[in-house]
């Protein structure tokens, strides 16, 4: 009797401990307490105001490992109203449109990371004070040529200065120029619609993207070689964002647009069309005004940015995100 009690309690410990083997296993395959949270790196740049016209722009970094939020602004003395940052190639400047203190005038300014000090240095004025609009300025891929806007006319200049380039168009105003990935070709808005720039032979020519469905295209951001994000003012006067094709193809509808909120100023991560960072009024996030948000276009899910990482945004506007690969606090 003695013997059969034991080999079954033997039986019955062995059938349980195999159980609680196959449970680690199957935890191990599928790991049920995995985050699905998206884990991204590098470093975003965006903006924050009450209003366009209240002069009170402030530029912002946030580390997406680190979540640290840096307010760049608050620590310049020269420029205010920063807005519409954006990062080098190699991630060492960041170009932004914003007015010497005292004034309200637009220019380009250029600041630059110092690895000595570990902070982003004072701003320089790279087109004025000059009387002029100079807005919506962006950094070449392949240089540290900078694209901008002049009164309504595209131009380049280095970001040490030099020579001034102007690059006609045959619309009456082109705005809010971005290069395509060769730093030659570049996208513009006129007049409501999208517009890409090439040489040829020497020869320039503005070839009109695909149109489609709504009232005005504007804020084109390339991707790649094939692709690019713009915003289209839909029927409903909210705003969406679409996927264009140089090749005039049909744009691409992207599932977080709605007709009830607007949904704008996208960016990519990673040169890729799986992660796109951009700003919305979305009801899921309970602030006022335009929200950072993150899409994942694989799992189809979008993402308040307080709930990756921490207090992002506020009951102001946030606006204008770019992002690049490099972290500015690993050394610190």
């Amino acid at each position: 009797m003695l013997e059969e009690e034991t080999s079954a309690r033997m039986r019955t410990r062995g059938v349980a401990v195999a159980l609680v083997l196959g449970l680690l296993l199957v935890g191990l395959i599928f790991k049920p307490w995995a985050s699905d949270v998206p884990q991204l790196s590098g470093t975003l740049v965006f903006h924050r105001y009450s209003s366009y016209e209240a002069w009170d722009g402030e530029l912002l970094t946030l580390d997406l490992r680190s979540k640290e939020l840096t307010n760049l602004t608050k620590g310049w003395k020269n420029v205010r109203h920063t807005i519409n940052g954006h990062f080098s190639a190699d991630g060492q400047s960041i170009t932004f449109m914003g007015s010497q203190n005292g004034i309200e005038d637009w220019d380009i300014f250029v600041s630059d990371w110092s690895k000595e000090s570990q902070r982003w240095l004072e701003p320089r004025n790279l087109t004025g004070p000059n009387g002029k609009r100079d807005e919506d300025p962006k950094f070449s891929p392949t240089a540290s040529t900078i694209i901008y806007k002049e009164n309504g006319v595209v131009a380049t200049r280095d970001k040490f200065g030099g020579d001034l380039k102007y690059y006609p168009t045959s619309a009456a105003e082109a705005s809010m120029p971005y290069f395509l990935p060769n730093g030659k070709d570049f996208l513009y808005e006129s007049s409501g619609e999208i517009y890409l720039w090439s040489d040829s032979q020497g020869k320039s020519i503005s070839q009109a993207m695909y149109r489609g469905e709504g009232i005005k295209s504007y804020y084109p951001i390339a991707i790649d070689n094939k692709s690019f994000l713009y915003t289209r003012v839909q029927s409903s006067r909210h705003d969406s964002i679409m996927q264009g094709f140089y090749s005039g193809e049909k744009s691409k509808k992207l599932f977080f647009n709605s007709d009830q909120w607007d949904t704008s100023d996208s960016y990519p991560y990673e040169n890729s069309t799986r992660f796109i960072f951009y700003v919305s009024g979305d009801f899921i996030v309970p602030k006022g005004g335009y929200n950072l948000m993150l899409a994942d276009t694989k799992k189809e899910k979008v993402y308040d940015f307080d709930k990756l990482f921490g207090e992002v945004n506020s009951d102001l506007e946030e606006l204008g995100p770019a992002w690049t690969q490099y972290s500015y606090t690993n050394s610190k």
